[in-house]
Order: C-alpha cells, then structure tokens, then sequence
C-alpha cells in the first residue's frame, strides 16, 4: 500500500511539473507575441490608429485605408484572445482561438503591404516585410519549446497508469501553438 501511496504522489508532482512547464514556455512565448502585437500597433497609420474602433466614417473608405483598418480589427483581436490564453495557457480552446487570431493578423498584414504601402514609401515594404519577419522568426524557438512542454504534458496525462491520477486530479489536454510563428507572409 505505500508502494502505491508513493507512486501516486511521484505521478501527482510529475504531471503538476510537466504542467508547469507548459505554463512557463506559454509565459515566455507570449511575451514575443506581445511584442509581435505591440509592432503592429505602432506600424497603423496615426489615423486608423487613434481613430475611434467603433466609429463609421461616413464616406467610403479606399481599398489602402480599409486595409490598414483591416489590420487594426485583425490586431484589436488578436490582443483579446492572447490576453485569454494568458489567462488559460493550458486549455485547448484559447490556444486554438490564439492559433487562429494570429492566422487573421498575418492575412491582414500581407493585404496592407501588398495594398496600402506605396513602393517608394519609407520604410519601404521590403523593409517592413523583413521586420514583420523578424519577429515571426524569434519567436519559432519560443513556440517549438511550448509545443514540446505541451507534448511531453498531454503524453503524461495519457500514459497508463498516470493517467487514472490525471483523471481523478482532472488534468485537460493541453493546446499546441503549432503555427503561431510560421514564417508565412
């Protein structure tokens, strides 16, 4: 019976170990996608920027300007949802939602370099891109090590007999951030 009673404490530290490195390597990536989020902001345009979200304008908007708004709603987004997976780093749903939200963000950054920056504009879209880039890229070490914490937590909490201690304990699957720093325009 101690052998037992030891054992389930040994899997109980383990799989709270495992989770908390999941939350950690979570922590640590959003600290890049708040950078991410934050060059995003800086780059609108002083008018969309400080411009009301809720308010219409009342003349149409040209196909560059509703582009940056574009971008902006895409941004305003995206902030919310990671200010949820912050608040949830282990749960499926928020980390899909975030996943998705940064899908959004860099759809609306290609449409506002492709639409909305003039070539000859300064800092160039090149420039921009490679910025964009840059970012995207220091974040992939931080998304593959949340990605392996998440793997190593949900094979725990699946592995036999672990897991009746993650049943009775109520350990959820944890949620990849698979594609959060692809380096996709």
């Amino acid at each position: 019976m101690a052998v037992l009673f030891f054992w389930a404490v040994g899997a109980y530290n383990r799989l709270v170990r495992l989770r908390s490195a999941v939350v950690q390597a979570f922590v640590d990536l959003d600290e890049q996608l708040v950078r991410q989020l934050v060059w995003l902001q800086g780059s609108l345009p002083e008018a969309v920027r400080e411009h009301p979200a809720g308010e219409v304008s009342s003349e149409p908007p040209d196909e560059a300007l509703s582009a940056w708004w574009r971008l902006r709603a895409a941004a305003d987004q995206f902030g919310a949802v990671l200010a949820r997976a912050r608040a949830q780093p282990i749960a499926l749903e928020p980390i899909a939602s975030l996943v998705m939200a940064h899908e959004a963000v860099r759809d609306a950054w290609a449409t506002v370099l492709t639409a909305a920056v003039p070539r000859d504009a300064v800092p160039s879209p090149e420039r921009l891109q490679e910025r964009w880039m840059r970012l995207l890229h220091q974040s992939m070490p931080l998304r593959a090590r949340h990605n392996e914490a998440v793997s190593a937590y949900n094979a725990a909490i699946r592995q036999f007999p672990a897991s009746l201690i993650g049943w009775l304990f109520r350990f959820q699957p944890a949620g990849l951030a698979s594609r959060l720093a692809e380096g996709k325009a």
